[in-house]
């Protein structure tokens, strides 16, 4: 990403914000304390707790909580978000995003504490699960006027039978789809904010916050000036710090992909120098920058020239030219003194043959004493498949009665006359 691209997406973002503290103004400027709180937390938390599924409690009047493992969790939430403690609180609620945990970390350092805790509840779509709306008076730091304010969640009954607060449902998970939601219970939330007693109940925190307001200009300059701004600030950092961090890990990968391809080309390269042999010119020839005659010409070199050969390719020798791989034709390389292999009496009787034969046996290593062609059949004008020299070991595979022994050479296998190896 550059820096005009991230530019434009932090402006996107910044633009994204504003709209939306304009749209929920009332929530900043009347009972909705706890949407300030998340930027968007209005509603709450939720997945399946049971087999059965309902819809009917939605119609059915608030009761007031006497649940005392309920009330525990939503106390312990309260104490984790005002303390910052994102661990505590994601064993509470589950999931929590990295985004939404840096924005409770951020919008903590503002928080003194949240007082006086009333919870009541409905019936949720399955079996012990709950929609759940607290009235709650929200402590800020350094303000003498608590801020009354309203707040969902949705709870369900985990596998071990315990209760805790699902936040796919919540309003950061709406607002920024993180997280997959059931539309049967974003359905029956959609009914639950609109029933007559939440309704009643909202319109009596909404003037109580409005009363906190006119009491304290404090509070009222904290809601409507500086906690905007400051949720604004947040949105712009974290995106820019999201920005970096993909920058970052994209560059890492691509590190570690060089890194990985430099270590393949080494190791490439170290089994090639294992199995180099040298050959000479035997005439004036062109060098090639690949394995093909009308590639690019490097350069060329003189008759009696002695090159380290790496292997071959089609007509040409792989080989060492001013410290980088390059390719000339076969035909202008005589290969070590191995060539005598071709010229020599190949003349032996059946006996000598079968022998020589019964005289090595698979698994048998062999140091040579002179250096040999190794084919890729049991024939002298076979193509090369290596060259192996003097004082090198060879391990025999198998010997045949016509007089070739099948032998492995470092990764590669090939047949030597049986006689060479023998002397």
């Amino acid at each position: 990403m550059n820096l005009q691209d991230l530019k434009t997406k932090l402006k996107n973002i910044i633009d994204i914000s504003k709209d939306f503290i304009i749209n929920y103004k009332r929530y900043f400027l009347a009972g909705g304390i706890f949407i300030v709180m998340a930027l968007v937390l209005f509603l709450g938390t939720s997945s399946g707790g049971g087999d059965s599924k309902s819809t009917s409690g939605v119609y059915k009047s608030f009761k007031k909580n006497n649940n005392s493992e309920l009330t525990t969790l939503i106390n312990n939430y309260y104490t984790a978000y005002a303390e910052g403690d994102t661990d505590t609180l994601a064993t509470l609620a589950t999931p929590v995003s990295d985004q939404e945990i840096s924005y409770i970390a951020f919008y903590s350092q503002y928080i003194e504490s949240f007082n006086d805790v009333q919870i009541y509840t409905k019936p949720g779509l399955t079996d012990n699960s709950y929609l759940v709306t607290t009235e709650v008076e929200l402590k800020y730091n350094d303000i003498d006027t608590a801020a009354p304010g309203l707040d969902f969640f949705y709870v369900e009954t985990n596998e071990d039978g315990k209760l805790y607060i699902n936040n796919i449902y919540g309003s950061f998970n709406q607002n920024n789809n993180i997280y997959e939601m059931d539309t049967e219970i974003s359905d029956l939330i959609a009914v639950y904010i609109r029933q007559q007693d939440l309704l009643d109940l909202k319109a009596e925190v909404d003037e109580a916050y409005e009363s906190a307001l006119e009491s304290d200009e404090n509070l009222s300059a904290l809601m409507s000036d500086t906690l905007p701004a400051a949720i604004i600030q947040w949105n712009t950092d974290y995106t820019a710090q999201e920005a970096a961090a993909a920058e970052e890990a994209a560059k890492a990968e691509e590190e570690a992909a060089a890194a990985a391809e430099a270590e393949a080309q080494a190791a490439a390269e170290a089994e090639e120098e294992a199995n180099s042999y040298t050959g000479t010119t035997n005439a004036k020839a062109n060098v090639r920058s690949a394995a093909d005659a009308s590639s690019d010409k490097l350069g060329s070199l003189e008759s009696g020239t002695e090159i380290t050969i790496y292997g071959e390719e089609g007509d040409f020798y792989k080989f060492d030219y001013n410290g980088t791989k390059a390719y000339i034709t076969k035909d202008a390389v005589n290969v070590g003194d191995a060539e005598e292999e071709t010229t020599e009496d190949t003349e032996d009787t059946d006996e000598e043959e079968t022998t020589n034969a019964a005289a090595l046996t698979a698994g048998d290593k062999v140091t040579l004493t002179s250096t040999v062609n190794i084919r890729s059949a049991m024939d002298s004008s076979a193509s090369k498949v290596a060259v192996a020299y003097a004082g090198e070991e060879v391990e025999v595979v198998m010997s045949y009665a016509e007089g070739w022994t099948k032998v492995k050479y470092g990764k590669k296998e090939g047949y030597i006359r049986t006689d060479l190896l023998q002397e």
